[in-house]
């Protein structure tokens, strides 16, 4: 039987990791480090893992996927999910917004209005607080029972927010891709040789649709919620009387809503709303397709009612797309710091959202030859945000009589080594290739690297295309002298510069040295994994393909990668060369970037007699925030927890003067607050 301690902890960590995620993914307003929130969600997947009895599928830990399933099953929706009537210009709305003020005798309508989001429409459902179920609009009487893959998207709740939660409430919203995360995704899979997304819809919806939710949750989604089905408490409906009132509840109970959205006084007040909005959308972080203009009185709602299809209270109002044709006039081909061989499509230029677009990028090579692409036909183009626009499609009708398939070049554009082509993707052969060597210097200094502020990308290039330069290691043997040849750099600048890298130098925790290397498939994340299971660079490369796979979150394929590099005859030279340049920070269970930072950081504990959880857990606990676990009583113990039944360890320690605590004080400086009053030693 799991003692009442450990289920409360578990409670307690379960409620600031939901705390810390609606901070981090709703609010963008983090409270604490990503080390820190590591630390919590360690402690309570150990606490899971040791108690099996304690399990929730809605536990912070679920949101990372389970087994894959065999299929969707239907789900018949409560309320229907209607789809809006679309308004493509101004006159269609002000003739909708008279029909409106016709039907309910006033023209005084007050409307609520919102991006319309460009996602793929989702109803969650909550009981008692809790997240059941999710589905999406389907034909919208019946969807598809998504639960699983919904579990996993990092700004729903899986607990309402609050102490007054609805019994039962449907929540209607779009799952989306942010235009940042859409382009990040795209770029990671076409150097990856796999399919792009023709847009972040496409994106959204596919991810949602995968069988195995370990994919969803790989992907960058969020949930924006826009209106509700059923909401019910205390045996009735809520006492939500507007739209205006709906949207503030929902933001109560922790969904993420669209901030731009906002109360109308009028029909005209909406057409400028409309007109504010297409002026802003590409600086939004997500892609919209128009606005959604809401009557905003719940009982007016209710007395317009619906048509076979749609609410007659609301209407889709459109933006023109973000689309048009124009000639492909040349491919021009980029290496990357992987190697991979980049087509880009020269075009001729044309107006698109307000710029002027000449460049858009063709992904790889399997893209080119899945859509046809060849040098002077006819292509539709988009830009989405700030995304680098894309070619979509080619227009065939148009396609000139001696247009010819587009070949790779079989020798690097580079350095002229032989390519290799996997089918997809085309690779240059050498492992010095300058292209890759600028790339990944320029990689190495970025924030996704050792994030070198003060070292400019412009100056990095500049020293690798002289030959100063020629690897990362190169960059901490950098001498002020060097830079002073240059013009544009004056003595204090130089200075500046230098000590920019060692401050890098001195401060890069060993995650990020990872992160810097540009090793295929490995990230942020990744990188993390494998700053807490090793020591240094030496432990990753002597680790087995095997080892490195049982990471949990570390894939095949990662771990291909990273083995790979390590064991190259150019990661070989790049370990040694960082030794002998000083760059060598250390990882593991008490990686020198948390440590310092983290409660129990520098304490030794020792743990005697019976405790309400397995004594490895306990130690584990310890270690998660930075102290250690003894095994025997010395002075350089600074706390014995005596549990229950606790023997000779106890008086030994009271002669060295350790500190003798319970299991309440304990759990107490875990959680870095005041202990409770402590029991007498004579308890002990």
């Amino acid at each position: 039987m799991v003692s009442s301690t450990v289920a409360e902890r578990v409670a307690s960590l379960r409620e600031q990791l939901d705390y810390h995620n609606h901070r981090y993914y709703v609010l963008d307003d983090p409270e604490i480090t990503d080390a820190e929130y590591d630390v919590l969600f360690r402690e309570l997947s150990a606490l899971e893992a040791a108690h099996p009895e304690l399990d929730d599928p809605n536990s912070p830990t679920k949101r990372v996927g389970g087994e894959p399933a065999q299929g969707f099953t239907a789900y018949e929706h409560a309320e229907r999910m209607y789809s809006l009537d679309n308004g493509m210009d101004m006159d269609e709305w002000f003739a909708f917004a008279e029909r409106v003020a016709r039907s309910v005798g006033t023209s005084e309508v007050m409307y609520w209005t919102d991006p319309k989001m460009d996602g793929l429409a989702m109803e969650v459902i909550y009981e008692n607080g809790r997240f059941v179920r999710a589905a999406t609009r389907g034909d919208g009487i019946t969807g598809e029972d998504v639960t699983r893959n919904m579990r996993t998207v990092m700004n729903l709740p899986l607990t309402l927010h609050g102490d007054n939660q609805p019994e039962l409430l449907e929540v209607r919203g779009e799952v989306v891709i942010s235009n940042k995360d859409f382009a990040a995704l795209n770029a990671r899979h076409a150097e990856a040789g796999e399919k792009v997304f023709a847009n972040p819809r496409n994106a959204a919806a596919g991810s949602i649709r995968q069988l195995d939710p370990k994919v969803a949750a790989s992907r960058p989604l969020r949930f924006m919620a826009y209106g509700i089905g059923r909401a019910e408490q205390g045996g009735g409906p809520i006492d939500w009387p507007t739209q205006r009132a709906v949207m503030e509840g929902l933001k109560k109970l922790g969904f993420a809503v669209a901030p731009e959205a906002r109360l109308c006084a009028s029909s005209r007040e909406v057409a400028e709303y409309f007109r504010q909005l297409q002026e802003e959308r590409d600086g939004l972080p997500f892609e919209i397709d128009g606005v959604v203009a809401k009557v905003n009185d719940r009982e007016m709602q209710e007395a317009l009612g619906f048509t076979a299809r749609a609410p007659r209270w609301a209407l889709a109002l459109k933006f023109p797309a973000h689309q048009t044709k124009t000639r492909l006039e040349n491919i021009r081909i980029q290496v990357g710091r992987t190697g991979v061989l980049t087509p880009v499509a020269e075009l001729s230029p044309v107006e698109l959202a307000g710029v002027v677009v000449s460049n858009a990028t063709l992904h790889n090579k399997g893209y080119i030859e899945a859509h046809d692409f060849r040098i002077g036909d006819t292509v539709l183009i988009q830009r989405a945000g700030d995304v680098i626009p894309q070619v979509l499609s080619v227009d065939l009708d148009e396609r000139p009589d001696n247009a010819e398939p587009y070949v790779f070049p079989e020798q690097c554009p580079v350095c002229d080594s032989s390519t290799i082509d996997d089918g997809k993707r085309v690779i240059c052969s050498n492992p010095v290739c300058p292209a890759k060597i600028d790339k990944n210097l320029i990689h190495f200094v970025s924030k996704a690297g050792l994030d070198m502020e003060g070292v400019g990308k412009k100056w990095v290039q500049k020293l690798a295309d002289d030959e100063v330069l020629n690897s990362p290691a190169d960059l901490f043997s950098l001498e002020k002298i060097t830079l002073l040849k240059y013009e544009r750099m004056g003595d204090k600048s130089a200075e500046n510069f230098i000590a920019a890298i060692e401050k890098a130098k001195a401060d890069a925790p060993l995650w990020r040295l990872i992160s810097g290397l540009g090793i295929k498939h490995v990230g942020e994340q990744a990188a993390r994994l494998l700053a807490d299971n090793f020591e240094d660079l030496r432990a990753i490369q002597r680790a087995t393909f095997d080892e490195l796979k049982e990471i949990k979150g570390v894939g095949d394929k990662t771990a291909e990668s990273i083995h790979l590099f390590f064991n190259s005859d150019l990661g070989t030279e790049l370990l040694t060369a960082f030794e002998r340049v000083g760059l060598w920070p250390t990882g593991g269970a008490k990686a020198a970037e948390a440590a310092s930072e983290l409660p129990l950081a520098g304490k030794v504990f020792l743990f005697t007699g019976t405790l309400p959880v397995k004594r490895d857990e306990a130690q584990a606990m310890v270690e998660a925030r930075g102290g250690a676990a003894a095994k025997s009583v010395s002075k350089k113990v600074d706390f014995l927890v005596a549990g229950e039944k606790a023997g000779s360890k106890v008086d030994k320690a009271r002669k060295l003067g350790v500190e003798i605590i319970d299991f309440d004080a304990f759990l107490a400086l875990l959680q870095d607050r005041p202990q409770p009053k402590a029991k007498s030693l004579l308890d002990f």
